[in-house]
């Protein structure tokens, strides 16, 4: 069985908050939240991807990292539900250095 090093509740919570609710994609920027129709409810479409994949078998790996440095914000990125599936499908043109881009440019235009 392959382990994976999923992000928790707080981490998804803070990589989503560092970059407003937004898609970190610099050509998407979609809003990742809203309002439901009932008062007391949001929508999320947002996803918390890893930047090098959460498990061995996964898109753009880094044996060098350990548990908690897969598991950590500084491999997170927040993305909508599109682009999450985009980068995980094309490995070649999406590597971690562009995502850790997107990231830092995100998180830039959020401030």
């Amino acid at each position: 069985m392959n382990s994976r090093d999923d992000f928790s509740a707080p981490v998804k919570r803070q990589l989503a908050a560092r970059v407003a609710h937004k898609c970190s994609n610099p050509r998407c920027r979609a809003s990742t939240s809203g309002p439901q129709l009932d008062e007391a409810g949001s929508v999320n479409l947002g996803v918390a991807a890893h930047i090098t994949a959460a498990s061995s078998n996964g898109p753009r790996f880094d044996s060098s990292l350990s548990p908690e440095e897969r598991s950590g914000t500084e491999n997170g990125i927040w993305l909508c539900q599109n682009c999450g599936k985009v980068i995980d499908s094309d490995v070649k043109r999406f590597t971690a250095r562009v995502l850790g881009d997107w990231k830092e440019q995100a998180e830039s235009a959020a401030r």
